[in-house]
């Protein structure tokens, strides 16, 4: 469990870390509608997403090296990063501490009966969530791959690990296994299984705990959810916040969403950011709305069809619903589409040309 918790916190805690405390720095608009503490929230599902997009972009272009390459190739862009990023460390860090001396106001302020109100209300979620902790850690996630998207997926990230590039082909055919898949591979889920096998001493490879990280991808996302969803009902009442968590909860769905290997959770997660942002978009109408529109909507393109369709959509958005003027909301739709090429979309361009033509239109 020891590397498993290793390739979590560099992955989808450290590396979300970086670039959320990367995208504070453009968030500086005094009049800004959403606080650097919900971007760096958004941006915790950035991570894993972001990480694959380079590798994909580096087996794409650089075929067929060493796996130490590709793991190097990766660190590197997060160090480049970290640097541009270090201010948003200390406006982070700042900004924690005003938030927990606001907080700790707050708790001196109130009667008794209140902060026995507030103890209850947070020993209850924490209860809640670290009892779901405890059982998906030690019994969950100790089962082998199973279900539909994790075989594919799996089955896919394999292949890229092994072959170290990104086959574009009408079907998919390795000869060691038997595996067979028609159409078009949306890559990034995959991509996490072959960059934790990167990660992985070799001989781990060969151990049946071997992609204990990519097992965690839906249940982490689906955690994410829980929060934003948990965020917005809070601003407008805690128990509202509480109802709402209870109700996600209590469907059949949602828990075997976050219990099952599945892919619905990760694209899920980005379909809804992108959408937030949609709202930003139009509501704000500035730039780093815009921007973070365009990455989030790529993401989920890069994740599942029904991304790039969102996508469409959110630049239709865009240019009906947006108050400026014509020729404003053309500039601005190109440019989304440009964004979203760029963050994943690419893909089905590549499939279109060089796949298995009509392959980039199927679901999976």
């Amino acid at each position: 469990m020891g590397l498993f918790y290793l390739k979590f916190f560099l992955t989808s805690i450290l590396f979300s870390l970086v670039l959320g405390t990367a995208l504070m720095r453009f968030n500086t608009n005094q009049n800004s509608t959403y606080s650097n503490l919900e971007l760096m929230l958004y941006s915790l599902g950035l991570g894993p997403v972001f990480t694959v997009l380079v590798l994909y972009y580096l087996l794409l272009v650089i075929p067929r090296q060493s796996h130490f390459f590709y793991a190097a190739g990766i660190f590197l862009v997060y160090g480049l990063i970290c640097i541009f990023s270090f201010r948003g460390f200390r406006i982070l860090g700042r900004q924690l501490t005003e938030w927990f001396k606001s907080a700790a106001g707050a708790w001196r302020n109130m009667g008794s009966s209140e902060k026995i109100k507030q103890a209850a209300y947070w020993i209850f979620v924490f209860l809640l969530l670290g009892s779901f902790l405890f059982l998906y850690l030690g019994n969950t996630l100790q089962t082998p791959l199973e279900h539909h998207d994790a075989l594919v997926y799996g089955n896919l990230g394999k292949l890229y690990y092994q072959q170290k590039e990104i086959p574009y082909a009408r079907a998919v055919l390795p000869a060691e296994n038997g595996f067979i898949h028609i159409g078009s591979q949306k890559p990034s889920f995959s991509l996490l299984l072959t960059w934790e096998m990167m990660l992985n001493p070799e001989h781990i490879n060969q151990k049946k705990d071997f992609d204990m990280y990519f097992r965690s991808t839906s249940a982490y996302y689906g955690l994410l959810i829980i929060a934003i969803q948990f965020l917005w009902f809070y601003r407008k009442n805690r128990y509202l916040a509480l109802l709402g968590l209870l109700v996600l909860l209590s469907g059949l769905g949602f828990v075997s969403m976050l219990v099952n290997y599945h892919l619905d959770s990760f694209r899920i997660f980005l379909l809804l950011i992108s959408w937030i942002f949609l709202a930003y978009t139009i509501k704000k109408k500035d730039r780093f709305s815009l921007f973070l529109l365009g990455m989030f909507s790529g993401f989920a393109a890069f994740t599942h069809l029904i991304g790039l369709a969102a996508a469409f959509l959110n630049c239709l958005a865009v240019l009906i619903f947006d108050e400026s003027g014509i020729k404003t909301r053309i500039l601005k739709t190109a440019a989304l589409g440009v964004l979203i090429l760029v963050f994943g979309n690419i893909h089905y361009l590549m499939e279109a040309l060089y796949g298995s033509v009509s392959g980039f239109l199927t679901y999976f």
